[in-house]
C-alpha cells in the first residue's frame, strides 16, 4: 500500500516529474486541424495528477503522472472507437467523434463500459446543456457548457479557444425513484490540443481529497 505523504510545496516534485517524462515533444502546441479531442493515431498528452486537501489547495497530499496515447481501434456495438492507452499499456478510455461531437463509453468517472454517451459538443454555445439517464433510471449525468472561445491558464501557460464544461452527477439509489444531485466535476478542452484540465472535488475524486489533472505536454 502506497503511503500518503503531506507535501506543502510541489515545486521540487514537479521538477522531477517533468525531467522523468522523456516525452517526444515537451511543448504544448496546438495541431494544425481544429479539434477539441484529437484522435489521430499516436496523438497523446502527459498529465500531472495532484491530490489536494479539500478547501486548502496549497496542501498537496500526493502527485502522480498519467501519459495517454491514442493506440488503435476497437469495435463496440457496430461503432469504431479509438483506444486511449496509459503508459502501462492499460486501456484508459474509448472515444469517437462525429464532427463537433465526442462520444465515450468509459470516459470521465466511468471505470467500466457504459452505454455510449456524448461528453462534448464543440458547436454549442455557452449555457447549453444535455443529460444522459443511465443504470435503468437510477443515475443521471448532466453536462453544461459554461464557457466557449475562452482562455484558460494551466501551470502558467495560457490556452486560447477553450471550452469549459461542468458535469453534474445524480443518483436515485436512496429511494430508487428520485434523482438527487450527488457531486460535480469540471473539464476544460483546448482547440487543437484536447483536454487540458480536469477537477474532481471530493467526493467525486473517489478519495478523501480533491483531484486536479493538469496537462504537462502533448505529442503528435
Amino acid at each position: 500500500m502506497t503511503a500518503i505523504v503531506k507535501l506543502p510545496k510541489v515545486a521540487g516534485v514537479l521538477g522531477l516529474i517533468l525531467i522523468s517524462l522523456g516525452c517526444e515533444n515537451d511543448d504544448i502546441s496546438p495541431r494544425a486541424v481544429a479539434d477539441y479531442f484529437p484522435l489521430e493515431e499516436n496523438a497523446g498528452a502527459n498529465y500531472l495528477k495532484e491530490y489536494v486537501s479539500t478547501g486548502d489547495e496549497l496542501t498537496i497530499w500526493w502527485t502522480d503522472t498519467l501519459m495517454l496515447k491514442v493506440s488503435g481501434d476497437t469495435l463496440i456495438d457496430g461503432l469504431y472507437y479509438k483506444r486511449i492507452m496509459t503508459q502501462y499499456g492499460t486501456l484508459e478510455k474509448v472515444v469517437r467523434s462525429e464532427g463537433s461531437r465526442y462520444f465515450g463509453r468509459n470516459h470521465e468517472l466511468y471505470g467500466g463500459f457504459s452505454r455510449e454517451y456524448m461528453f462534448l459538443d464543440a458547436s454549442l454555445p455557452a449555457g447549453s446543456k444535455w443529460e444522459h439517464i443511465k443504470d435503468e433510471g437510477l443515475t443521471k449525468t448532466e453536462y453544461i457548457i459554461e464557457e466557449v472561445n475562452s482562455t484558460y491558464v494551466v501551470r502558467g501557460i495560457e490556452f486560447k479557444d477553450v471550452i469549459k464544461v461542468k458535469v453534474n452527477y445524480y443518483d436515485a439509489y436512496t429511494d430508487g425513484e428520485t434523482l438527487v444531485y450527488k457531486y460535480s466535476a469540471e473539464h476544460v478542452y483546448a482547440n487543437g490540443i484536447g483536454e487540458i484540465y480536469a477537477h474532481y472535488p471530493y467526493p467525486a475524486s473517489g478519495v478523501f481529497s480533491d483531484l486536479k489533472i493538469s496537462i504537462l505536454s502533448s505529442s503528435k
